[in-house]
């Protein structure tokens, strides 16, 4: 069967066919004086005959140069000696019969053999030309695999490329069909097709076997197998480059990486800024209360104190408006008094003093503390069960004051409403204080609980400051929540009780 697919190959080889027409035309030429001759053409015959042995050299016979040159050229120096010997066959008949030359069979031995000699010469010319053209064929394709590299963003679409560019290496791109195997996945050539004419070569990066690279030919190519040299150094240009291709994707990922450190970095430096600026103005802050806070109050009191004794002579008189006059008096100097105490207050915050307190209790305390007006409505939906917290009563008592005092003055000149809700949340109780009034400009929330941010025409904004910072040396936290013309919740969190 192997035998018959091989005649059936030879046969189908359009050079052997085109040598044999050349080589049956040569013969007709060569033996064109005997047909001549056998015609009666004798003028022909004889003319002819004169080329056989014109000064010594038989030109007819030159003409067996082309179908040895062209055999040596396609098929190698074998089949041009084959060609060369056929031709003396060939020539044989002639010398024998014909020639008058006395050794009939030393011509066309000489014959064969310049015949041999000019197509191995030719023969090997053109293998020389045809190694170079391959060895071009392969340091392209080498080329090629390391430019892929280059501009492969992932090892997938490298390899995707490779499949395509290994054939153009072999001497039949056309029959040579390329698999390769890596990790878990496989990238073939178009059309691939497994046959029996096949070389393997593991793909080896870092040392670890990789994957496998397999190249196919159509046809039983002893090529494929000589070349197998080949096939190794394209396979480590293959790992050398998925090995560059894997490292810049790493490269890639640090650097962006690196860019988010870098982010970070820069937040966490303006935030370190930030408190930086923030510590400033709370030392101008300290600077300012320990100054001028002692000395305000002193003149404070003395006003106070003048108030009350003109209130006291002016009542005996029935004098109206001198006494209206003196309760805006007496009014502006508790304001003022506020500010002074809210100045020392934040600079002399003390330590908590930590103590088991029932949370509803001091809502309710806070509130009785506090004159609500009659436009305002408070709604106090507070838990029926005791929530015990471990805190500071004073100090969480003044949050809850400074909250719905805020909320009040957020409500002026409008029906207002205030519900105080409580709740638990894992490991936190929370109160949460939720008006209708005024609310707070999106632009304003992250300001809200700095130290001398106020939008109030008094004060000095030192409340909501004073408010964070004692609900956090409590260990809690508190949360704002508001939109511009439709109120503002305030949520304290304050850590639970734990059982034991």
């Amino acid at each position: 069967m192997s035998y018959k697919r091989n005649k059936k190959s030879w046969w189908a080889n359009t050079h052997l066919r085109y040598i044999i027409a050349i080589m049956v035309v040569c013969s007709i030429i060569y033996y064109l004086p005997v047909i001549g001759g056998l015609l009666g053409w004798t003028s022909l015959e004889s003319s002819l005959n004169s080329l056989h042995n014109f000064y010594g050299i038989d030109f007819l016979g030159l003409v067996f140069f082309a179908p040895v040159v062209y055999t040596a050229y396609v098929f190698g120096v074998i089949p041009a000696v084959l060609a060369a010997l056929i031709a003396m066959l060939i020539l044989l008949p002639h010398a024998i019969l014909i020639d008058t030359y006395p050794n009939a069979l030393f011509k066309p031995t000489a014959f064969v053999i310049i015949l041999s000699a000019v197509g191995a010469a030719v023969a090997m010319l053109q293998k020389s030309e045809q190694q170079h053209r391959q060895r071009m064929k392969e340091m392209k394709c080498l080329y090629d695999i390391g430019k892929a590299a280059e501009e492969s963003g992932s090892v997938d679409n490298f390899l995707s490329k490779v499949v395509a560019l290994i054939p153009h290496a072999m001497q039949s791109p056309e029959e040579t069909k390329v698999r390769i195997t890596f990790h878990d996945q496989v990238f073939k050539s178009d059309d691939f097709q497994k046959s029996s004419s096949k070389i393997t070569e593991n793909l080896v990066v870092g040392g670890e076997v990789m994957g496998l690279v397999e190249i196919y030919s159509s046809r039983d190519n002893p090529y494929l197998k000589k070349r197998n040299h080949l096939t190794k150094t394209l396979v480590e240009r293959i790992c050398g480059a998925i090995r560059q291709v894997e490292l810049e994707q790493s490269l890639q990922g640090y650097y962006e990486q690196l860019e988010d450190e870098v982010d970070i970095r820069t937040k966490d430096l303006e935030k370190v800024q930030e408190k930086l600026i923030r510590s400033e103005r709370l030392a101008a802050v300290g600077e300012l209360a320990s100054g001028v806070g002692h000395e305000l109050r002193n003149p404070l009191n003395v006003i106070r104190n003048c108030a009350y004794l003109l209130n006291m002579a002016v009542s005996d008189k029935s004098d109206e408006e001198a006494a209206n006059t003196l309760k805006v008096l007496d009014k502006q100097v508790d304001i003022a008094n506020k500010i002074v105490t809210d100045l020392l207050d934040f600079t002399r915050i003390t330590p908590p003093s930590p103590d088991r307190v029932d949370l509803n209790t001091l809502i309710n305390e806070s509130l009785s503390w506090i004159t609500v007006p009659e436009h305002v409505t408070v709604n106090s939906n507070i838990n029926g069960h005791p929530m015990k917290v471990r805190t500071d009563a004073e100090q969480i008592s003044r949050v809850f004051t400074n909250i719905i005092s805020n909320a009040i003055q957020a409500m002026t000149g409008k029906e207002g409403e205030l519900n105080i809700d409580t709740g638990t949340d894992d490991s936190f109780v929370w109160i949460k204080f939720q008006d209708n009034g005024c609310g707070i400009p999106e632009d304003n929330l992250d300001k809200i609980f700095e130290p001398l941010f106020t939008t109030k025409p008094k004060g000095i904004g030192l409340g909501l400051a004073i408010t964070k910072r004692l609900v956090e040396q409590n260990g809690g936290k508190i949360e704002i929540a508001s939109q511009a013309g439709r109120g503002a919740t305030f949520t304290v969190k304050l850590p639970l009780e734990k059982r034991r």
